[in-house]
């Protein structure tokens, strides 16, 4: 696979888009990294009723609003799609800490 140009590089939309293709692929790589901390973290939680932790969701969010006014993104889109990301990775917590508990899975959601 040869390595991806920068998008003022690209001669063609076919490499555009093997340029978004390449982010994708990374950002998906990335998010199951991050499913990994996550699973793991659950070890830590003393119960399910601590999973969700909103004042570190409240500080999370401020902090990923800020990384995207850094990098000239709209803030508000980025609070909007992290707070997707993070609810649906609180349910995965949920879902782990009760099957290494070994309780019922839909009690969690």
């Amino acid at each position: 696979m040869q390595a991806t140009k920068l998008p003022m590089e690209c001669k063609n939309l076919d490499e555009i888009r093997q340029g978004i293709d390449s982010i994708d692929r990374e950002i998906i790589r990335l998010l199951q990294q991050r499913m990994g901390y996550v699973l793991s973290a659950a070890q830590f939680k003393p119960d399910e009723a601590s999973i969700p932790a909103p004042d570190r969701v409240a500080a999370m969010l401020i902090d990923r609003r800020g990384w995207a006014e850094e990098e000239q993104l709209s803030a508000d889109y980025i609070e909007l799609l992290f707070s997707g990301v993070i609810q649906w990775f609180i349910k995965q917590q949920k879902l782990h800490w009760r099957t290494e508990r070994a309780l019922h899975a839909e009690e969690v959601l």
